[in-house]
């Protein structure tokens, strides 16, 4: 029997660059919040796009679950400067779009700015087949170089260069719905071929410690402070 992780959740964190939350929501609570994925996708999104971001501007339930408590407490053990949401994006994974999204780190996107972390949080289950998260453990502790590569949607148009992991360093993390998933904006992560042939719903919050805003954060209008520094 494997033996339980001793480490602090900060420890976990800081030695593999994510962290797992088992069932942070219900089953319920995940239905609701697909629904009104579809709702937003369907009113906002560009056609055929596979994500869209600026979910809490346009959603109550989603601005809601970026300051959910649930979430901030899980977050408080690796942001002890205090929690700032910057923004959400809805990642949608249709039967038709069958490809892996490719290796990457988030922090390419926004360069020069401070340190993020994301929740990423499926609302179907996540398995190997339907295109779930996967992740190089303590990747983040060194540089990636980022080149252009491109999908067939237009759609993560970067790629980790010179990904020189093995099979065997790779987590592909097949959860249930409604698990969250804590990770580092410097984690190389990807994801998974959706052959499944069902869609798969998920949603990534970004966050931040609170500070002044940087000419970048003012692009996220749903930006807020949900834990301030104080507040230990």
């Amino acid at each position: 029997m494997k033996k339980p992780e001793s480490l602090s959740p900060a420890a976990r964190y800081d030695r593999d660059g994510f962290l797992v939350i088992p069932d942070l929501l219900s089953a319920k609570e995940c239905d609701t919040l697909k629904t009104e994925a579809r709702r937003v996708l369907d009113e906002h999104a560009r056609p055929g796009a596979s994500v869209h971001v600026h979910v809490a501007v346009v959603s109550p339930l989603f601005d809601a679950l970026a300051e959910d408590p649930r979430i901030v407490d899980r977050l408080k053990p690796v942001m002890p400067h205090g929690v700032m949401f910057l923004s959400d994006k809805i990642v949608y994974k249709a039967p038709d779009k069958t490809f892996p999204t490719p290796w990457h780190i988030d922090c390419y996107y926004w360069r020069n700015t401070r340190p993020k972390l994301s929740v990423w949080i499926p609302l179907d289950d996540a398995t190997a087949e339907n295109g779930t998260l996967t992740v190089v453990p303590g990747s983040h502790k060194r540089d990636w170089r980022m080149v252009k590569m491109g999908l067939p949607s237009g759609e993560f148009e970067n790629a980790i260069e010179d990904g020189n992991w093995s099979d065997g360093d790779v987590v592909t993390c097949s959860i249930k719905r409604g698990t969250a998933i804590i990770f580092s904006d410097r984690l190389v992560h990807g994801s998974t071929s959706n052959t499944a042939g069902t869609d798969r719903y998920a949603i990534i919050s970004t966050y931040h410690a609170p500070a002044p805003d940087e000419a970048f954060d003012l692009e996220f209008p749903a930006r807020k402070v949900v834990l301030p520094a104080f507040a230990r």
